[in-house]
C-alpha cells in the first residue's frame, strides 16, 4: 500500500495477487487483508465501474430488506488502487482457509468432484434464498463459490450481487414484486442446476 499524490492510501494490486476475472472485472486478493478481495474493471470497458457500482446498490437494497445475510460476499465500499478504482468485498475461505472456488471452477477443472452434491447445494441454496425473497437472480456457475467445510460438505455464497439492478426484462417486474421474483428464482435455480450437468459432461471443451 502506497500514498498517491493526493495523500490517500492507494492499493498496489499485481498478477500475483490476482484471483479470478470476468468479462469487465478482476478480482484480487486485498494486499493488506487476506479476508477481503478487491474488484476492479478490466477490458473495454476499464474506466467504467458500473459492474462495482451496480453490485454495491444490489448489496445495499439486500441489506435495507434482510435481517442477517450469511449467504453472500459483503460489500465495504470502494478503494483506489493501482488498476483504478476497486469495489472491496469478503474473500470467502474453506475451513482450511484455502480461497473457496466458484462452482464453474469445480465442475470444469477438478476430476473429483461429486456433481449430484454439488446440484443438491444449488437446489437447497435457490429455495433459501427464494423463501427468503432474496432476489439474486444471476445465478450462474461463476457467481457462486462453495466453501469446503471439514465434513466435506459444501456452502454456497453468492460473490456477485449485481442480479437484481442487471435485470435484462424489458419492464423489470421481478425486480420489484415478490411473486414474480420468486417465480424467476425457481426459473434460475432450475436453470443453474441444467448448467452444472451440461457443463461436466461437456468439460474438455472449456478446459
Amino acid at each position: 500500500m502506497i500514498a498517491n499524490c493526493s495523500g490517500v492510501d492507494m492499493l498496489v494490486l499485481d498478477d500475483s495477487l490476482l484471483i479470478n476475472q470476468g468479462k469487465s472485472r478482476a478480482c484480487y486478493l486485498h494486499p493488506a487483508d487476506s479476508d477481503l478481495v478487491v474488484k476492479v474493471p478490466v477490458g473495454k470497458k476499464k474506466e467504467n465501474n458500473q459492474s462495482n457500482i451496480t453490485e454495491l446498490h444490489g448489496y445495499q437494497a439486500l441489506m435495507r430488506e434482510q435481517i442477517d445475510l450469511l449467504c453472500i460476499s459483503h460489500c465495504y465500499g470502494f478503494v483506489t488502487t493501482s488498476l483504478g478504482k476497486g469495489l472491496v468485498c469478503d474473500c470467502i475461505r474453506d475451513d482450511e482457509g484455502l480461497i473457496s472456488k466458484t462452482i464453474w471452477d469445480i465442475i470444469i477443472y477438478q476430476d473429483d468432484c461429486d456433481v449430484d452434491h454439488i446440484k443438491e447445494v444449488a437446489h437447497d441454496f435457490g429455495r433459501f434464498l427464494t423463501r427468503r425473497d432474496t432476489r439474486l437472480f444471476d445465478l450462474n456457475l461463476k457467481n457462486i463459490v462453495l466453501k469446503l467445510r471439514y465434513d466435506g460438505v459444501y456452502e454456497p455464497f453468492a460473490v456477485d450481487l449485481k442480479g437484481r439492478f442487471d435485470n435484462k426484462e424489458t419492464i423489470p417486474v421481478s425486480s420489484y414484486f415478490k411473486y414474480f421474483a420468486r417465480k424467476k428464482m425457481v426459473r434460475r435455480t432450475r436453470q443453474l442446476i441444467e448448467r452444472i450437468s451440461f457443463f461436466r459432461e461437456n468439460r474438455m471443451q472449456w478446459q
